[in-house]
């Protein structure tokens, strides 16, 4: 079983809104918590297929106190560069910034 790519971005949308929804002094201080702004989820695709979303919190612009988000989803299906060398690319991904008024960088 694989999820097609638009299941798997839908699901990775749905996972990303909840970060979009925070404010911006939440995501700020969880860039400073011990896990350093890295959550893991892991859930299954409505095909059963698992994956794993990496959501990375980090500071796109300290000075002007830019935040961007990273999510990346993967179903696990890694190839290997030269038949050993681990590689990694996640199934879809999608990422935004936040500036400290709530607006959007770029949107």
């Amino acid at each position: 079983m694989t999820a097609d790519r638009d299941t798997l971005a839908a699901i990775l949308k749905e996972h990303l809104a909840s970060y979009r929804n925070m404010p911006h002094h939440e995501l700020a201080a969880r860039i400073e918590s011990p896990n350093h702004g890295l959550d893991v989820i892991e859930g299954a695709a409505p095909d059963g297929t698992p994956y794993t979303i990496e959501m990375n919190i980090l500071w796109d612009d300290r000075t002007k106190r830019h935040i961007r988000v990273i999510a990346d989803l993967s179903t696990g299906t890694r190839g290997c560069l030269l038949g050993f060398i681990p590689a990694f690319s996640p199934d879809v991904s999608d990422e935004f910034i936040l500036v400290p008024d709530g607006m959007f960088l770029g949107e």
